[in-house]
């Protein structure tokens, strides 16, 4: 797909989100650390605040996030089932935030931190599971397997029939006669073809007449050979 697919951007705008309440919260816990070593990140410039902005910031980007499984409902990318799901996903992420926002203490942005690592997962794999793309897509694929079966079965059954006709006496007799007709009356083509190539056997015009003659004169021979025994 494009990277500008409606999955791919909600998915971006995931992992974008997702990763101010996990740094913010983890850079909270080392505040003292990363400002001994002259870094300037947001929560060591926010220590005479007491973590007004930090707390901020996690309240803010969890909030955001808690709204994208209910856009992509919206946008028909997953089923209502993943909305349903992430409220209850994002509500806990909420609380640890609130908790973070309450009293703004390593402990309390452990919590959040912890949080931020099984709630990734779980998020991905909520999304995978109400895709809609993803089952259009294996429906696809059962109905080109589907297809493939059907050719399968077509071919078994077309050799079936050819292996039948090899060994089917009508088909051997009528192959016999074929060829004897085609090489005695050239102009009766049409007729040997057609009766060759069908089962029960279909005789050409010459055949169905001499087998005509042939049954009259095996029937006048029985009649005679009735009034022999009668005299």
């Amino acid at each position: 797909g494009s990277p500008l697919d409606t999955e791919a951007l909600l998915m971006g705008s995931t992992l974008f989100l997702w990763q101010f309440p996990h740094f913010f919260a983890l850079s909270w816990m080392h505040r003292i650390d990363y400002g001994r070593g002259g870094f300037q990140m947001v929560p060591v410039n926010d220590i005479q605040t007491k973590g007004d902005r930090t707390a901020g910031l996690i309240m803010r980007y969890t909030g955001y996030l808690s709204t994208v499984p209910i856009l992509s409902t919206v946008l028909d990318v997953t089923s209502p089932m993943f909305a349903i799901e992430g409220i209850a996903l994002n509500a806990y992420a909420f609380y640890v935030a609130k908790q973070f926002d309450n009293e703004r203490s390593n402990s309390n942005a452990r919590k959040v931190f912890l949080t931020s690592l099984w709630y990734l997962p779980s998020f991905m794999v909520l999304f995978i599971l109400h895709s809609k793309t993803w089952k259009n897509e294996e429906k696809l694929d059962d109905e080109n397997a589907k297809e493939e079966w059907n050719a399968l079965l077509k071919k078994w059954i077309s050799d079936v029939r050819s292996k039948g006709k090899e060994l089917c006496v009508h088909e051997v007799v009528i192959s016999k006669t074929a060829a004897e007709e085609q090489n005695s009356h050239g102009d009766d083509k049409e007729g040997v073809t057609n009766g060759g190539n069908k089962c029960p056997v279909m005789f050409s015009k010459s055949t169905a007449k001499s087998s005509v003659e042939v049954a009259k004169k095996t029937a006048a021979n029985a009649t005679k050979g009735i009034e022999v025994e009668k005299q």
